[in-house]
C-alpha cells in the first residue's frame, strides 16, 4: 500500500532518540509514491530560540595593544537591554570579566534614544579598536567577528575611538532570526546564497520570544519539486536566516503540514 493523500502531517514529537525538535527524522506509516511537487502548507513552532549561536557567540576587539575575546552563552537570553548590560558589566562573572587573555578593561552602555551600544574604557585615554566585520554564513562554521556585527558594529573597515566607541548599527540581542528555513531530504531545487538546495519553505518569525509561531502558506499556486518520487523516510532541520542550525528545547514540538502533488 502507498500513500496518495494530499497532505503529510509531521511532528518532532515522533522523533528518534538523540534527535531534537529542530533536527529530526521520522518514518511514514506507508510510503509516498509518484510524488511530483511539494509545498509547505503550514507550521507551528515555539519561539524559544536563544539569541546567540555557535557562529556568532564570539566577540573580539582591541584595547590599546591587546586583543580581547569575549564569549556569549548560547543557552540564555535577556528580557531587557538593562539585563543584557548588567550581564556584560558584572564583576567577576560578567562578559568582560571572563574575557581572554584577561579581563577586558571596558564597560558598555545602551542609549535607548538612538538604539546603540557604546563601549568605554576603564582608564580614560585608552584606544578601542573594533575590527571590520567578516561575516561568514557557511553552515556549521564560526568566525569571531560575527558577534561584532550582531551587536551593531557593522563597518567593513576597522574603527577606533579614544575612551569611547559607539556602534553604527543596532544591538540584536533578543531575536535569533527573522525567518526560519525548513530543510528536508524530500525537497529539491531551492536556490539561495549558501548553496543549500533542499529548502522546503521559509517561515517568518512574527512573534516575540516565548510565543508560538503559526505559519500558513498563502502562496497556493506555488510548489517545489520533490527530490524523489517515492519516499518513506523524512528528515527535517530548521536553519536561521544565516543558514545556521537552530536548536529549541526538545519538548518545544515543531509540527508542519506538507502538501503533495502527485504525478
Amino acid at each position: 500500500m502507498s500513500l496518495s493523500a494530499g497532505q503529510l502531517f509531521l511532528s518532532s514529537y515522533n522523533n528518534q532518540d538523540g534527535q531534537t525538535s529542530t533536527d529530526f527524522s521520522l518514518t511514514l506509516s506507508v510510503p509516498v509514491t509518484k510524488a511530483k511537487r511539494l509545498r509547505l502548507l503550514g507550521a507551528t513552532i515555539p519561539n524559544l530560540f536563544f539569541p546567540f549561536g555557535p557562529n556568532d557567540k564570539t566577540w573580539t576587539f582591541r584595547v590599546q595593544a591587546t586583543d580581547y575575546t569575549m564569549t556569549f552563552p548560547t543557552t540564555r537570553r535577556w528580557a531587557t537591554m538593562a539585563d543584557f548590560i548588567a550581564f556584560c558589566n558584572a564583576a567577576t562573572v560578567g562578559l568582560f570579566a571572563t574575557a581572554t587573555p584577561s579581563a577586558c578593561p571596558v564597560s558598555i552602555a545602551y542609549d535607548d534614544d538612538y538604539n546603540v551600544l557604546t563601549i568605554t574604557t576603564n582608564t580614560a585615554g585608552q584606544v578601542i579598536t573594533m575590527p571590520g566585520w567578516g561575516w561568514n554564513n557557511t553552515q556549521g562554521t564560526s568566525v569571531s567577528y560575527n558577534a561584532n556585527y550582531r551587536l551593531g558594529f557593522t563597518n567593513s573597515a576597522s574603527r577606533s575611538g579614544t575612551t569611547t566607541l559607539t556602534a553604527d548599527g543596532f544591538p540584536n540581542v533578543f531575536n535569533r532570526s527573522n525567518v526560519l528555513y525548513v530543510v528536508t531530504n524530500i525537497a529539491a531545487t531551492s536556490n539561495n546564497d549558501n548553496n543549500i538546495g533542499n529548502v522546503l519553505g521559509r517561515i517568518p518569525v512574527n512573534i516575540g520570544w516565548g510565543g508560538v509561531i503559526n505559519y500558513e502558506n498563502i502562496h497556493t499556486d506555488f510548489a517545489g519539486d520533490a527530490f524523489a518520487a517515492n519516499f518513506k523516510e523524512i528528515s527535517i532541520q530548521v536553519l536561521d536566516e544565516d543558514y545556521q542550525p537552530l536548536k529549541n528545547p526538545n519538548n518545544a514540538y515543531f509540527s508542519l503540514v506538507v502538501g503533495v502533488h502527485y504525478d
